[in-house]
């Protein structure tokens, strides 16, 4: 089975239209707004078996499912996280969950993150270049704050999935965020006050 993710990156590839650029994310909107039923995109990803890993490496984006330790005292949580991983440590791991923003903010965020993009030999994005530090002392990435959660192994309910680099922005656009104990709405509005609060 070839997941929804998958054939929007195939084809924005035959287009010629390269990851995070302008024409690229024109056309993925108009693409994600042609979709129906968007939650059923999500057990797809994982019917694809070459995107399962069991190792995780920083810097690159990956999808699981999740269900928090202490999800009795979260006002909401994202089951279905997109995360790009910042630090491992042996219980679990940090990441940035881009769910967590709006769809315009989550596109915005990635440009930003672009540059700090690590390329082979032929040019294309093998993984990002980002920690903790770098996104805490600049000003630029302070979207990063309502992104940032901390997972346990212990907690996965799926294997870990790998999203592509050319499919980077395909998945941040997809509206497969899986929200428990509120609506999308109010977690991304949490999220909006939390960024402009910020200084």
């Amino acid at each position: 089975m070839t997941s929804k993710l998958t054939q929007l990156a195939e084809e924005k590839s035959s287009l010629k239209l390269q990851t995070m650029s302008k024409k690229a994310l024109v056309w993925l909107q108009d693409k994600i707004d042609e979709l129906r039923n968007v939650y059923r995109i999500a057990p797809t990803i994982g019917a694809e078996i070459d995107r399962y890993t069991r190792r995780i490496t920083l810097g690159k984006m990956y999808f699981f499912y999740y269900d928090p330790k202490t999800k009795g005292s979260l006002p909401y949580y994202d089951t279905f996280p997109l995360v790009i991983m910042l630090e491992k440590y042996s219980d679990g791991f940090l990441g940035l969950n881009l769910h967590y923003l709006p769809i315009p903010y989550r596109i915005k965020f990635l440009e930003k993150l672009m540059p700090l993009a690590l390329l082979d030999d032929n040019d294309d994005i093998k993984r990002m270049r980002v920690t903790y530090e770098l996104l805490s002392e600049a000003r630029r990435f302070k979207a990063f704050e309502p992104c940032l959660k901390r997972y346990l192994y212990s907690h996965l309910r799926s294997k870990i999935l790998i999203v592509k680099p050319n499919e980077w922005d395909v998945a941040a656009m997809l509206p497969v965020h899986q929200f428990r104990k509120a609506k999308a709405k109010t977690v991304w509005q949490d999220s909006v006050d939390q960024i402009k609060q910020t200084p």
